[in-house]
């Protein structure tokens, strides 16, 4: 009786997440679906009295561009800061690994300099930042805006990458070290496979938070045509008034991409984590 219940609690606790998880999506989804007077008027969480998708035919009008350029930037940012990423975490690896003491010592050193950068506030890299952007000439550009993400999320692809590697078994670097071969022949054919699940882990997380990102797109981008989808939702709410309809369509569109990410590859995630925590059961 005692696992009847206890499988209960846990469906129940799962079931009261999911609830609450859903209650703003559905608020949104609903919401955007009212006209102005009903979405005014009306508590949050009740059905339209009358269907109408003229707010999102209108939202998605001008939030068509700013979601294309998201999606020409957040794609190979995040694929390329999970690769490079995961590329640093095995260079520590290696190194942690190392038997001379000088080498473990820089592993731990360069190892807490990465993670340290994760936590950099963007506010304060604002000048920096865009005095490099502008003397690059990249102001205003898709290679500048990915550029200054990947200044941010490589280090987290190297933070969230080290924690997978890591566990991976010693013996078959060290059995193909043994065996001649080099360092990227053995990252990209043993250590990469090996920590795939921990690579779809990094790149769903590093999707979603360059996806969200709002700093760096606002102080970067100066002209409408290249507005990202994260500040372009912004400009809905208005100093003087505000068209809820239109608000709650913006803000379900601009959901889509990571809601989808998360739906079909949530359960990528979940595997990676847990790989980590089998991998490190043994360690």
């Amino acid at each position: 009786m005692r696992p009847v219940i206890k499988a209960s609690l846990h469906y129940l606790a799962l079931a009261v997440v999911s609830v609450l998880w859903l209650i703003p999506v559905y608020a949104m989804v609903i919401n955007g679906f009212k006209s102005d007077l009903e979405v005014s008027s009306t508590p949050v969480l009740v059905p339209p009295t009358q269907f109408s998708i003229g707010a999102y035919v209108s939202v998605f009008g001008s939030l068509a561009k700013p979601l294309l350029n998201s999606l020409i930037i957040v794609i190979p940012t995040s694929f390329i800061a999970a690769f490079l990423g995961a590329m640093g975490a095995y260079f520590f690896y290696t190194l942690s690994y190392s038997y001379s003491r000088f080498s473990s010592t820089l592993s731990d050193v360069l190892f807490s300099l990465i993670a340290l950068a994760t936590f950099i506030p963007y506010q304060a890299t604002l000048i920096p930042l865009t005095r490099l952007i502008v003397d690059m000439g990249l102001l205003d550009t898709y290679a500048g805006i990915i550029f200054a993400m990947l200044i941010f999320y490589i280090p987290t692809g190297a933070l969230l990458m080290s924690m997978f590697i890591s566990v991976l078994p010693r013996s078959l670097v060290e059995a193909a070290k043994i065996d001649g071969t080099g360092d990227l022949k053995i990252f990209l054919k043993i250590v990469f496979p090996l920590s795939m699940p921990g690579f779809i882990s990094t790149l769903i997380f590093i999707i979603i938070q360059s996806w969200n990102n709002f700093f760096i797109p606002l102080v970067l981008v100066t002209t409408p045509e290249m507005k990202l989808i994260s500040v372009a939702v912004e400009a809905y709410t208005g100093g003087y008034g505000t068209l809820y309809n239109d608000t709650f369509a913006a803000a379900m569109l601009a959901s889509i991409i990571p809601l989808a990410i998360f739906i079909f590859l949530g359960r990528y995630f979940i595997r990676g984590l847990i790989a980590l925590g089998g991998g490190g059961k043994g360690v």
